[in-house]
């Protein structure tokens, strides 16, 4: 029997601060705090009250997520626009690699002639009158570029914004492949992730049984990562896919045709080409394991031999228990190992698939980074002055309210896009402890039931959110049940694809959301004028979960 799951109901968040992130739990706190100081600053006079709670009031409405505003608070919005207006004066909605190589260059011709003129006798820097302003001293080249530059650590490459300060080493994952490890430290404390290739279960016509085996074997390579002693925090599942190219065999068919052969014939083997040219993909699976567990992760390093490659040592030991045990439990049929020359191929593809094939053998990590452009236009990012990229992704409630789907839905987002254009799929899945998950069920359960109650005995009529958000958390409460196995999952789902024209964009997004539409998707929220910052979602660097 074909397996079901239910992701929907979740439309708004529950309780006071639920739904609110750190920063605007902050600003409401301090705004709380300070219709108290006001209070009691004023010794209750009916000014300083008005005064405290207009400021109580708007702390509370300003951080207050809504429908209206894609579950986002007023404050996060107008904090967005004013990250943009910064992006714009500072530059930084424009990544171009060559302009910060050309800025770090000249920061490092400054400082080392600064560092000769330090070197030289006093007597011997005595500037000549007869001597220019330049020539008596060395001018600091200036800019937010240069400024970047100084930043940075001699070792690190510029990176786009989206990218921030992340490092990369090849260590060896086994005998005979080598496995490249990713260290990002844009937030503290840093974390650590790593790419497989891998291959799933075969096509063609299977038993309903047979064919849920993959859905059930991801399930317990999730739940194993879930548990508080693995370091592996995020598993991200990532899907390439790029339109077959038949270039190679036409030109070969046109070298063996017989010159006599039936019109008919040719005729049609010809829309067989064509057919199969606009149908036909080719598919790139990966998994990214995120590390950012830092209790098991560090119990892993101190189980390893001490040294500087400690920390390396422990995740290749994680993970390649973790894949062995996705082979066993057949939720993937191998794996392969991403290095360095992989990854840097892979990279430089997703930005720009028209000049770089996923398989380039001669990219590398130092030079991965492309042209970005923000500016051109809000539905997209343009890469090197020809591929336009858009990004989407699934909210909380973008799912059919209930009603479970079959597992295997979400493959139409895949393979189902007809004509087929260059996209990516991003799942990433944030594993919980089964006890966290538990106690966070229990919560929304306990706050469902309480409202469900209290709008019974008011006699008020809904429009059967409340009723649906009721029937999720009871189902999580039913599924999180203590003795059957199953650990709680944040997830984040995202979506992109490339064109070549501005043109294309609005007809390949209506293709898409109609193909979503399928899958149970009821909703997709494109991410205008942040598409150069989103882009970092649909790469597999296990990011993408708020």
């Amino acid at each position: 029997m074909t397996r079901h799951v239910a992701l929907g109901g979740e439309f708004k968040s529950r309780g006071l601060l639920s739904g609110r992130s750190l920063p605007e739990k902050l600003l409401l706190f301090i705004g709380l705090a300070l219709s108290a100081f006001l209070v009691m600053l004023g010794s209750f006079s009916f000014f300083f009250l008005v005064a405290a709670l207009f400021v109580a009031v708007a702390s509370i409405l300003t951080t207050m997520p809504t429908a209206i505003n894609e579950g986002r608070s007023l404050a996060a919005i107008h904090a967005e626009r004013a990250y943009r207006l910064w992006q714009k004066t500072t530059g930084t909605d424009v990544f171009d690699p060559v302009h910060e190589q050309i800025a770090a260059e000249r920061l490092k011709t400054y400082q080392h002639t600064t560092q000769q003129e330090q070197k030289t006798p006093r007597k011997q820097r005595t500037p000549n009158k007869q001597a220019t302003p330049n020539q008596q001293k060395t001018a600091r080249p200036k800019g937010f570029a240069v400024r970047r530059a100084q930043r940075r650590k001699a070792t690190d490459q510029p990176a786009p914004l989206m990218i921030g300060k992340m490092s990369a080493t090849e260590v060896p994952f086994n005998t005979r492949e080598r496995l490249t490890v990713f260290r990002h430290a844009n937030t503290a404390p840093v974390f650590y992730t790593a790419i497989f290739e891998v291959r799933g279960s075969t096509g063609g016509v299977v038993e309903e049984d047979i064919e849920d085996i993959p859905f059930i074997g991801f399930g317990k390579v999730l739940a194993r990562a879930a548990r508080r002693t693995s370091a592996i925090s995020h598993i991200q599942s990532f899907t390439r896919s790029v339109p077959l190219d038949i270039t190679d065999h036409i030109s070969w068919l046109s070298d063996y045709v017989h010159p006599e052969a039936h019109d008919h014939l040719v005729r049609s083997y010809q829309e067989l080409c064509l057919d199969v040219e606009q149908k036909a993909e080719q598919h790139r699976s990966y998994w990214v394991l995120r590390f950012d567990n830092l209790a098991a992760l560090q119990r892993a390093i101190t189980a390893q031999t001490p040294g500087p490659r400690a920390v390396h040592d422990a995740i290749v030991s994680e993970a390649h228990a973790l894949m062995s045990q996705a082979v066993t439990h057949k939720a993937i049929r191998s794996f392969r190992p991403v290095n360095s020359n992989m990854a840097a191929a892979l990279l430089a593809h997703l930005q720009d698939p028209y000049e770089f094939s996923i398989d380039d053998p001669d990219q590398n990590l130092g030079s991965v980074w492309q042209r970005l452009d923000a500016t051109k236009t809000s539905k997209a990012v343009l890469v090197n002055n020809r591929a336009y990229t858009r990004v989407a992704y699934i909210p909380r409630h973008g799912f059919i309210a209930g009603s479970a789907l079959p597992v295997q839905s979400m493959r139409q987002l895949v393979n189902g896009i007809v004509p087929a254009v260059i996209h990516s799929v991003s799942w990433v899945n944030e594993v919980v402890d089964a006890r966290t998950a538990r106690a966070q069920a229990v919560s929304d359960r306990t706050s469902d039931k309480a409202k469900r109650k209290s709008d019974a005995e008011k006699g008020k009529v809904s429009d059967g959110t409340e009723h649906v958000m009721s029937s999720s958390s009871d189902q999580r409460g039913a599924d999180l049940m203590p003795g059957s196995g199953h650990h709680g999952v944040k997830w984040g789902a995202y979506l992109s694809f490339t064109v070549q024209s501005e043109e294309e964009l609005l007809a390949v997004s209506t293709q898409i959301e109609s193909v979503a539409t399928d899958c149970g998707i009821e909703r997709l929220i494109w991410l205008d004028d942040r598409h150069h910052m989103a882009l970092a979602s649909v790469m597999p660097l296990g990011r993408g979960i708020r």
